[in-house]
Order: structure tokens, then C-alpha cells, then sequence
């Protein structure tokens, strides 16, 4: 077999088996026993009768340390109260919902117990029959001084039961509850206390029974049992009785006219090698171990509403917690944040700041490099313009040329471009007032200019000539493309 699956065997057959130990305190004695459920088998493992006073505090402790350490229990056990120390009741409440079944029950119950309920530790079952519930109470200072002892003796307590409902527990080994049957149960607590365990579809009594000394206890079972079949109980034969087999004989004679069979725990519980001389005397923490592994068919527990308030409290301790981790998560991951933004902000702010000192370094160079790139670029478009113009001012200084008369020419010229026109300023010499005239008038004609525009005329000596000559200046001005002539 594969590792994988011979661990998973090993695991669900470990899940399987369940220990559970019940302790039954009774008048004068406490009955422990240890049983193991292996699927539908029980087995018993031990068990263990300690004489003692149950009803006060010191012996009991001691009689339960001793059970602990003969026994070696680690396992939470389940505690059986004497019958006399409970109310046990069955109930109809009027309305049940599922939301509401426990606050109904809770009303019915109260009109039973001579104290307040919530001076009790309470709990109830429904039985066969439809809103019929049985619910047993007990008041919590009597309860807290059996809890005091067990955990002064070191037993952690899961349940806490009525011995009552743990025989009736214990009896559905051999005679399980059927629908429509009423199941009686006599049970020999000790020579002078017995126990009715009635179970129907519509009830469940228990009913003690004691008598001042052993002779008399038979003829007190017999006037209980007519008081029980006054009040309408008819059980099925047999009636069980729980007790040694020579308890059989005065029974039978007790309960004349009804078949009264011993119960025989032996055939239902696998005994091994324990040792126990007297299984009927165990009958009561049988029910209790029962009630551990989880197969009593009625499993009143008396803590039940103290153990779901500490699970409620320690479901609210535990989202308190998770709660605080969870704030104090959200804070520390909102206190990095602002963190991790601070920095950045500080660290964005020394960028800028460091640019900024460096461009404050920078601004004067930056400043004169700017102003040489914007010089650079206007000679550049006037570069670009002029090589644009070239032909055209080529063309103007050609026909300029041609339009001078030999008795004229230039000194300076000085021209420009602008919004498609050409402009100019001429200045020159010639030898009479003629001259300048005919100039004047071929610029017009032959040169193409749109506008001559003397400025000056003057009469000068040329020391180059050594004669007086006429000086000029003239403005004039075209468009760069001429229109062509019509």
C-alpha cells in the first residue's frame, strides 16, 4: 500500500475512535467508567466505585483524585448529578419556531422550578412525539460546588447530566426507544434508593425512590409503581431492572402481573479485560461515557448555556483581537504610506530645489546664449532672404546700370527688401542738372522702378575732377517680381 494511502487509513481510523469517561455521583458512592467507541462498537476500557459523600466539597475531591489517578483519565468527562439534586420536567411550549424554541421552552420550564431560572443551569431535548420537550435544571450553586471539586481533583468537565436520563441512555443499548412505546426502568441506586426511568413519546419521568431500610424498599418500588400507572404510564413488557440478580426475584414479586426482565450490559458493551464485578452497578456512568463519544440518544447537558456563552465570549475575544490587529495593521500600513509620501515629497522638493539653485547658477550664460542663438538666427533669415532676393537685386543693379547716362554715376547705393517691395537710395554725381533729369526719367522707363523720389541736389567742386559737378540722392522703390507686361 502506498504511503500516502496507509497515512490516510491511519488517520480516519484514529478519527473514528472516541474515548469518553463518565462519573456518576450517587448518595453515599461515585461510579466512573472509561469507554471506547471503534465505529458501532463500544468497548470498556475501565472503571472504578469510590465510597464517599458525594454532598460535600473535601470528600468528593478526594474521592475524585483518587479515580484520576487509578484510572490515568486525560480526557474531559462527563459528570452525572444525583436525580434528587435536578427538576427534571417534560414541557409543551404553545408556539415553537426554530428562532424561538429555546425562549418558549425557557417559559414552560419556569412555571415548574420553585427559584428564579436565572439562578439555574438548565437544558432541554425534544422527544418523539412533536413540541414535547424534557428539560432538566439545577440551581448553579449546587452545581458549582460538584464543578469545584472535579477541577480541584484536575478533571475537566465537557457535560454535566442527570443520572436519571444517563440510565435511560445506557438502557438504549438493549432496548432502543421505539415510536409509540413506553420503555420503564428500575434502577438499584443502593440497598435503600432505587430510580423510575420512564420513557414514552410524550414524557419522561424520573422518579426516585427511597426507603428507610432495605426490607422496606420493595414495598415502596411496588406503591410508586401504581402511582406511575395511576398517572397513565402503561409500558410495554418487560420492565428493565438494573440491579444484581438476586434483585430479580423480589422485582418480580413487587411488580406482580408485569413481566420484569435484568438487564444485561454485557451483551451490548464488549467488557475485555476489564475487570468489573458488578456491571449493573455501572449502568449510570455507562450512560455518561455514552453520552462522551457521542451515541446517547438524549444528551441533556446542563452547561450547555454556559459553555455557548464562554464560545461567545471567546468568539468576541477573538474578533476584538483580530479587530485590533487588523486597525493596528491599517494604521502601521497607513502610517508607511504617509511615510513613503513624505519622502517622496522631500525627495521631489530637493529635485526641484537643486534645479533650481542650478538654474539660478546657470541664468546669466543661459541668458547671453539666448540672446547670441536670437542674433544668430535673424542673420541667418536675412541670409536666407537675401539669397532668396539675389536674383532680383541682381536684375535691379543691372538695369540701374543701364539706365545711367555717361555723364553719370553712382557714389552709394543702399538697398533693402520688405512686405514684397525693393527699395533703395541712390546717390551720385553728375556733370548738369540735364543729366539728373534724364536719369530720373530712364529709372522710371527703363529700370522698372515704381517710385523716383529726388531727396538732394547739390552743386559741388570734385577734387578728382577739379570742376564743379552736380551731387544727387534719390529713393526709389519696385516690387521684387515685376508684373509682367500685358
Amino acid at each position: 500500500m502506498p504511503l500516502r494511502g496507509f497515512l490516510g487509513l491511519l488517520t480516519r481510523a484514529r478519527a473514528s475512535r472516541r474515548v469518553g469517561v463518565g462519573i456518576a455521583l450517587g448518595p453515599s458512592s461515585l461510579r466512573a467508567v472509561v469507554v471506547e467507541r471503534a465505529g458501532p462498537r463500544l468497548r470498556l476500557l475501565a472503571a472504578q466505585e469510590t465510597p464517599c459523600d458525594t454532598s460535600q466539597g473535601e470528600p468528593l475531591t478526594r474521592a475524585l483524585a483518587e479515580v484520576r489517578q487509578r484510572l490515568r483519565v486525560t480526557a474531559p468527562v462527563v459528570l452525572g448529578v444525583p436525580s434528587t439534586s435536578a427538576i427534571l420536567t417534560t414541557v409543551q411550549p404553545l408556539v415553537v419556531t426554530p428562532r424561538r424554541a429555546a425562549l418558549a421552552v425557557q417559559f414552560e420550564l419556569q412555571q415548574h422550578l420553585p427559584f428564579e431560572l436565572a439562578d439555574a443551569a438548565w437544558h432541554y431535548q425534544w422527544l418523539q412525539r412533536p413540541r414535547q420537550a424534557v428539560a432538566a435544571a439545577m440551581r448553579h450553586s449546587l452545581l458549582e460546588e460538584r464543578l469545584s471539586a472535579c477541577r480541584r481533583a484536575g478533571f475537566a468537565v465537557r457535560a454535566v447530566a442527570v443520572n436519571g436520563v444517563a440510565a435511560l441512555n445506557a438502557a438504549s443499548l438493549l432496548a432502543p426507544p421505539s415510536r409509540g412505546a413506553t420503555t420503564a426502568w428500575l434502577t438499584l441506586v443502593d440497598p435503600q434508593q432505587a430510580e423510575w426511568s420512564v420513557l414514552g413519546p410524550d414524557r419522561l419521568q424520573v422518579v426516585p425512590v427511597t426507603s428507610p431500610s432495605a426490607d422496606a424498599l420493595w414495598e415502596h418500588v411496588a406503591a410508586s409503581w401504581q402511582a406511575l400507572r395511576a398517572e397513565g404510564v402503561e409500558a410495554g413488557p418487560p420492565v428493565w431492572l438494573v440491579g444484581p440478580p438476586e434483585a430479580l426475584a423480589p422485582a418480580q414479586q413487587a411488580l406482580a402481573g408485569v413481566a420484569v426482565e435484568r438487564a444485561d450490559f454485557t451483551k451490548a458493551v464488549s467488557f475485555g479485560a476489564a475487570r468489573v464485578e458488578a456491571p449493573d452497578r455501572v449502568a449510570v456512568a455507562l450512560g455518561l461515557a455514552l453520552q462522551g463519544v457521542g451515541a446517547a440518544p438524549l444528551p441533556l447537558n446542563l452547561l450547555d448555556g454556559t459553555q455557548r456563552e464562554a464560545q461567545a465570549r471567546m468568539v468576541h475575544r477573538a474578533s476584538l483581537v483580530a479587530g485590533g490587529v487588523c486597525l493596528a495593521v491599517t494604521l502601521l500600513a497607513g502610517a508607511n504610506g504617509m511615510l513613503t509620501v513624505r519622502e517622496r515629497r522631500i525627495g521631489v522638493q530637493r529635485a526641484l530645489e537643486q534645479r533650481e539653485r542650478l538654474y539660478q547658477t546657470l541664468r546669466p550664460e543661459i541668458r547671453v546664449l539666448i540672446q547670441r542663438q536670437q542674433r544668430t538666427e535673424g542673420r541667418s533669415l536675412q541670409l536666407a532672404q537675401l539669397a532668396a532676393d539675389s536674383p532680383a537685386l541682381t536684375r535691379c543693379l543691372a538695369q540701374i546700370a543701364g539706365a545711367m547716362p555717361r555723364e553719370v554715376w553712382l557714389t552709394a547705393l543702399d538697398g533693402s527688401t520688405g512686405d514684397r517691395l525693393l527699395e533703395g537710395l541712390l546717390e551720385g554725381r553728375a556733370t548738369s542738372f540735364q543729366d539728373v533729369t534724364k536719369f530720373l526719367e530712364q529709372l522710371k522707363s527703363q529700370a522698372g522702378m515704381t517710385t523716383v523720389k529726388p531727396l538732394s541736389t547739390n552743386v559741388i567742386t570734385d577734387e578728382a575732377l577739379g570742376k564743379e559737378v552736380i551731387a544727387f540722392s534719390v529713393q526709389v522703390q519696385r516690387p521684387l517680381q515685376p508684373e509682367a507686361a500685358p
